[in-house]
């Protein structure tokens, strides 16, 4: 660290010499689908001031003098109706309408198919890169470049691009047949040499890896970039959905890496002072910007685009289904009346013994008062559907002890757990009822939950061991469209369900 930090002094006293070049980079990450303008419900002083969207950001670009670059670190349209429709095709052009340079690729990209992530990069202006996605057969995916030198303001800039290799676990495997996810590291040592050959003397990772939480060795994302590659000067990343206000800055050869959250409410900015003679990287430094609309304006070509494809899309979802009496929300740690609410509909509808969703997979709370097709897209916006399973107790007690130590814990309906939350895997579960009855281990239930943890995502492998799998073709977002209409009034439903247990 003061090897490196002398050096920066050195070489900045230089620069200072020689002339310097600031070079720009404007990012953003995980934007899915958020393309639209709205209050900031968010920002407490001010909750109805508007911010994001995709002509703020424009507008933004073209504040922005000097050289710069435009990046997006992957996730880009799976989120919002206005994403998803035509598979994401009017955000590519929304995009094309910015003015990207560079985007890699998010998981969420492949949940329309490997199919439909090549047409969107057809349609995409700008190139989508990738390093470390690779077909089984031992060749790279052809639809990804994986890194590219762009010459800015005179400076050759590398760029290469890395995604999450837990794919498995965020991705149905029919979306990612044949293709293979490679460690992001080596990936990434290729690509670092690959560009310097080529010239390159400024290197950018664009990363939907994610950020690791401070300690967190379990896998490996962008610090550990940071700490095992020498020779990359900006990592901008994805996948966390995180707000580093300043970026942070790799200790072992003084990375800088950057993140801007989601739902392009911000935009990151990274500014690089490029020696004029070496047209190295001698000093870096990053900030975030919150897109509000009265402060940075509104591209008037984009916002047209942008209305033009709400309108298209207010005609279908802009449709009241219900009235929430109270309000439904989530709860990263805990059981939550939305998470009740959801599980309650799809035992319902399944008319299974117990009903479980991954808490991660809700994506928005519910606000008393009428309850649209929209709200209900942005609660369940990916296209999940309703597999019925038949189980043995002891399979099921395997199915909510992960469900119980993840990240966001898991929601359920038909069922009673007390659980020690921070207990090793294996001592989490303390007690299990179903219909106030014990869980008997060589006992079969019915269970309902979505195709995705079905097939194992998120790590719930113990679904595996189901005796039989009905795949039905119907979304728990349409499940929650016919319980609200079923049950217009929506009331918060019973607790009781997650009981955290102290000894």
């Amino acid at each position: 660290m003061r090897t490196w930090a002398c050096f920066v002094l050195l070489a900045a006293a230089s620069a200072a010499q020689a002339g310097g070049i600031k070079i720009t980079v404007l990012h953003t990450s995980d934007i899915h689908g958020w393309v639209m303008p709205r209050p900031a419900g968010f920002y407490e002083p001010e909750p109805k001031r508007v911010i994001g969207g995709a002509a703020a950001l424009a507008s933004y670009v073209k504040k922005v003098k000097g050289p710069k670059l435009v990046l997006d670190a992957g996730d880009w349209f799976q989120g919002t109706p206005e994403g998803t429709i035509r598979g994401g095709r009017a955000v590519a052009e929304i995009f094309n309408a910015v003015g990207y340079d560079a985007l890699t690729v998010g998981n969420h990209d492949f949940d329309e198919g490997e199919a439909n992530l090549e047409g969107l990069i057809k349609a995409l202006e700008a190139p989508v890169l990738c390093a470390n996605v690779y077909r089984s057969d031992g060749g790279r995916a052809p639809e990804f470049k994986p890194w590219l030198v762009k010459e800015v303001a005179g400076v050759k800039v590398g760029l290469f691009g890395l995604l999450n290799t837990n794919m498995k676990n965020l991705a149905f495997p029919e979306h990612i047949a044949g293709l293979s996810f490679r460690r992001g590291v080596d990936e990434a040592k290729d690509a670092v040499a690959a560009l310097r050959a080529q010239g390159a003397t400024v290197i950018i990772a664009l990363s939907h890896q994610g950020l690791e939480p401070p300690g967190v060795t379990s896998f490996e994302a962008d610090r550990f970039l940071a700490e095992q590659v020498e020779g990359i000067d900006l990592i901008v990343g994805g996948h966390s959905h995180v707000t580093p206000e300043k970026g942070e800055r790799g200790a072992v050869h003084g990375t800088l890496i950057v993140q801007a959250g989601s739902e392009l409410v911000r935009v990151g900015e990274a500014v690089l002072e490029v020696d004029a003679r070496t047209k190295k990287v001698v000093r870096s430094s990053a900030r975030l910007v919150r897109l509000f609309r009265d402060q940075v304006g509104s591209d008037p070509a984009v916002a047209k685009a942008v209305a033009q494809l709400s309108q298209e899309v207010g005609a279908v979802y802009d449709v009241v289904v219900g009235t929430a009496a109270a309000p439904l929300q989530r709860s990263k740690h805990g059981e939550s009346a939305l998470g009740d609410w959801i599980t309650d509909c799809e035992r319902e509808w399944a008319g299974t013994d117990l009903a479980l969703q991954n808490g991660g997979g809700i994506r928005a709370d519910i606000a008393p008062g009428p309850v649209t097709l929209r709200r209900l897209f942005d609660v369940m916006p990916f296209d999940n559907r309703v597999v019925k399973l038949v189980m043995k107790g002891k399979d099921v007690k395997m199915v909510l002890e992960h469900g119980v130590g993840m990240q966001r814990i898991v929601q359920i309906s038909g069922a009673a757990v007390s659980f020690r939350r921070q207990a090793p895997e294996g001592a989490r579960l303390v007690e299990v009822k179903l219909a106030g009855r014990d869980l008997v281990d060589e006992s079969t239930y019915t269970v309902a939950t979505i195709d995705f943890l079905a097939q194992g995502g998120d790590g719930y492998a113990a679904f595996d061991l189901a005796e039989s799998k009905d795949f039905t073709k119907t979304t728990l977002r349409d499940v929650l469209r016919w319980c609200a209409r079923k049950s217009p009034l929506i009331a918060t439903p019973a607790a009781g369900r997650l009981v955290p247990w102290e000894d």
